[in-house]
């Protein structure tokens, strides 16, 4: 809108442009303005004809039209959050049932195992259909994490192990959440099940803090370590797989830690900037 409207409808033809004019009582309206010359049968120019047609309606009419279908696109996702919620809960508890039944027939631990990864999941998923979320496409990293580690004691509980948990608020995007709560749920699991073998209990760490910087999540337990030859993820498990795509998706960069007899130490460090949900807002277009 640069030029003003009449210099620029006697240097234009056809279409001129979109332009902002007072227009008494009502103000200001927005106008498109077209332009042409007309010629007599010679072809002199006898006279110039300009329209200006108001589409500040028709704007506000699209707008209102914008944020209708947009409403009705985000009810639409909160309820298919919804339905996954419930059909992984669902999911998950077949599984915890089909494993007791099982038990002292076959090895029901790779059935507890895909539970609990399952559940870490649906715990994801029932954060994002909380219907006074403000946005769809991120969730908060520290409660998230709290019921992830929430979910394992309680589907793993050994008397005598102690969980030290402390965390912050982060937000971060769906893709970053999911493989961080999935390499979060193996570890305590691993350490509930396997690092205090031998041991009449001890303590798990599970923080998640973070600073202008980015976050650090560590878990970590005083138990007996990885045994000698081991390591943490295994090659070729699909412990190894989730491990990666943190890596993938947050940059994430993982301190692995293990001492015998005295522990195993997680770390996993991203940046804020790596971490961040991605911004989605748009220029209105006028």
């Amino acid at each position: 809108m640069g030029r003003e409207l009449g210099e620029a409808i006697v240097d234009s033809n056809d279409f001129v442009g979109t332009f902002e004019i007072e227009s008494g009582e009502q103000g200001s309206v927005v106008v498109d303005a077209y332009s042409n010359v007309i010629e007599d049968d010679d072809g002199t120019p006898r006279y110039r004809l300009a329209a200006l047609v108001n589409v500040d309606t028709h704007d506000r009419e699209q707008r209102e039209e914008l944020e209708r279908q947009l409403r009705e696109k985000d009810t639409l996702l909160l309820e298919v959050q919804h339905r996954v919620k419930n059909n992984l809960q669902m999911i998950t508890a077949l599984m915890r049932i089909e494993a007791r039944n099982a038990r002292g027939r076959m090895d029901t631990a790779p059935f507890d195992r895909l539970a609990g990864r399952v559940e870490s999941i649906q715990l994801l998923y029932a954060l994002l259909s909380d219907a006074g979320k403000a946005r769809s496409d991120e969730v908060d990293l520290g409660v998230y994490l709290s019921e992830v580690a929430t979910s394992v004691l309680r589907s793993h509980a050994v008397e005598g192990i102690r969980l030290d948990l402390k965390v912050d608020a982060y937000p971060v995007s769906v893709n970053v959440a999911m493989p961080t709560g999935l390499v979060v749920n193996e570890l305590l699991t691993n350490a509930l099940k396997h690092a205090f073998t031998g041991r009449d209990g001890g303590t798990i760490t599970m923080h998640s803090l973070s600073d202008s910087g980015g976050c650090r999540i560590v878990v970590a337990d005083d138990g007996v370590g990885l045994p000698e030859g081991v390591e943490w993820p295994k090659r070729g498990k699909l412990g190894a797989l989730i491990v990666e795509s943190l890596r993938q998706n947050a940059k994430a960069r993982l301190e692995i830690e293990s001492s015998p007899g005295r522990g195993m130490r997680v770390a996993i460090i991203f940046t804020r900037a790596a971490a961040a949900p991605v911004a989605t807002d748009e220029p209105r277009p006028r």
